[in-house]
């Protein structure tokens, strides 16, 4: 019987031993924190926020590997894995797909409970050695010999469940190549801070658009938040990724507040104001941010009219690791064939967020975790049918 060690206890790893129950290897994951799936038991906003329906390749920071995968590993083949051989019903909520419990705490003690694992929390992996023999990992002050490694240690992102990127100086030892490591999907910091603090909580619908130099790197319609410092919400995370992956520094983020506004309704502004003055612009927005933009004209010169379509602000950076949902960068793609295997090691395979490969908010990177989770599990089964013919 094959030993295989899974080191990380995230979703990636959670998933490739819940996909390689049954078969003959023995499993044991290695997990640094208490519990396993710290991380995957709070996405979503506790409500898991699991596949996304529309896998389009252009989502991720990797086209060209976003579309051999999902293709050979589509929506409704991965729906299955939940579904069928996981048991776990899924709910779709337009693109977004989540357990039928909505509770990412659920999902997640179901997935555990329903492992074949020997599972180590509080178990730090120190090293690893290739010897004849195999792969000598040494952890906890002790050493063991197996004879298949998975690395799926997650980023650097949300140090809070675990994933603090230490091990990337390990395999830097080790010889691989690491693309340097940003925060994903965070808050972004703004230049125009002033009067933002009256308006900070406040929510709107909004079409949000990143420029430099004239042109568009970014346009999606969503949720923006505003803080006393910047601004967030999904689509925020999805420009601020955009942003640090296209190196852009002098980005002006454009919100379109009431998408689709039409032009006649900004000429109603008038009609409104001769209405209800002092409060014409309640006909459009909350108080907190009619104020704001009345208070914006007047301040930067720019026409209140304008303000309606576009309310602009200039990139100034964005959040820490701490605060970010993922990480850019990682192991390089150079290392991995395409079931992710080391190209330096083999019987060695890298999973998940350790890769360098991200996609934006909405269920595309818990997609890619699973994703990548069946093409490792498929090319292991294959050699257990090797093995075993």
């Amino acid at each position: 019987m094959k030993k295989v060690a899974i080191i990380g206890g995230g979703a990636s790893g959670i998933y490739l031993a819940r996909a390689l129950k049954g078969s003959s290897y023995s499993l044991t994951i290695f997990e640094k924190r208490e519990q396993l799936g710290k991380k995957l038991m709070a996405t979503g906003n506790g409500r898991c926020n699991c596949l996304n329906k529309n896998l389009n390749p252009n989502k991720f920071s990797s086209p060209s590997l976003a579309k051999d995968l999902f293709s050979e590993f589509p929506y409704m083949r991965l729906k299955k894995t939940f579904e069928d051989d996981w048991h776990i019903p899924l709910i779709e909520l337009g693109d977004f797909v989540y357990p039928a419990s909505l509770s990412a705490i659920a999902m997640g003690n179901y997935l555990k409970a329903s492992l074949d694992a020997r599972i180590l929390c509080e178990s730090k992996v120190a090293d690893y050695q290739k010897k004849e023999d195999g792969y000598h990992l040494y952890f906890d002050g002790k050493e063991e010999v197996f004879d298949i490694l998975v690395i799926a240690t997650g980023g650097k992102s949300a140090s809070k469940f675990g994933s603090d990127g230490s091990f990337f100086s390990l395999l830097e030892r080790h010889g691989y190549e690491v693309t340097p490591l940003k925060p994903g999907l965070t808050p972004i910091l703004v230049q125009e801070k002033n009067g933002l603090k009256s308006i900070s909580g406040v929510r709107i619908k909004a079409e949000v658009e990143v420029r430099e130099k004239e042109k568009t790197y970014f346009q999606e319609e969503g949720e923006v938040l505003f803080r006393k410092d910047g601004l967030s919400g999904i689509v925020i995370f999805d420009a601020e990724s955009v942003i640090v992956t296209h190196g852009l520094k002098n980005a002006q983020i454009l919100i379109h507040p009431l998408p689709g506004f039409k032009k006649d309704r900004v000429e109603s502004l008038t009609i409104w104001k001769r209405e209800a003055p002092g409060h014409y612009l309640e006909a459009l927005f909350v108080p907190q941010l009619a104020s704001y933009l009345l208070n914006r004209s007047r301040e930067d010169s720019l026409p209140l009219s304008s303000l309606l379509t576009t309310i602009p602000f200039t990139y100034e950076n964005h959040l820490s690791f701490d605060e970010s949902t993922v990480t850019l960068g990682g192991i390089s793609l150079n290392e991995v064939t395409d079931t992710f295997e080391s190209k330096k090691e083999k019987s060695l395979y890298f999973l998940g967020e350790i890769l360098d490969f991200d996609g934006l908010c909405g269920g595309y990177n818990l997609s890619f975790c699973l994703a990548s989770a069946l093409k490792v599990a498929k090319d292991l089964r294959r050699q257990e049918e090797k093995m075993l013919s």
